[in-house]
């Protein structure tokens, strides 16, 4: 499609120019803009999505956020806790270990006496 302002001339094989920016000031341009799309504002969607939830966390803007903050420091400190975890438990068996056989050798104490 030629715009009216263009309409009398002979069509050219060259590039058409179309404005999509620019307001050209010169009359016989004029006609050579391209309409800008309508982009609807985000209150026009939001009001379109007609999703009804109940519970308050399931707000579709609110999901926006993560649940948790700190995800990404648990999931790179997991290697180091998995390890001092089982650092732990060892020292807690060994003290378990130690308080057991202190308690034996304090009743064979007594009944040697």
């Amino acid at each position: 499609r030629r715009p009216p302002a263009m309409a009398d001339r002979p069509a050219a094989d060259g590039p058409v120019i179309r404005f999509r920016n620019y307001q050209p000031k010169s009359e016989e341009l004029q006609g050579l803009e391209v309409e800008k799309p309508k982009v609807p504002s985000v209150e026009e969607q939001v009001g379109a999505s007609e999703a009804v939830h109940e519970d308050a966390t399931q707000e579709p803007l609110l999901n926006l956020a993560p649940k948790k903050i700190n995800w990404d420091l648990k999931r790179d400190l997991e290697p180091q806790m998995k390890k001092l975890r089982s650092m732990t438990d060892r020292a807690i068996i060994e003290l378990i270990r130690k308080r057991v056989e202190s308690e034996e050798g304090a009743q064979q104490q007594q009944q040697q006496q």
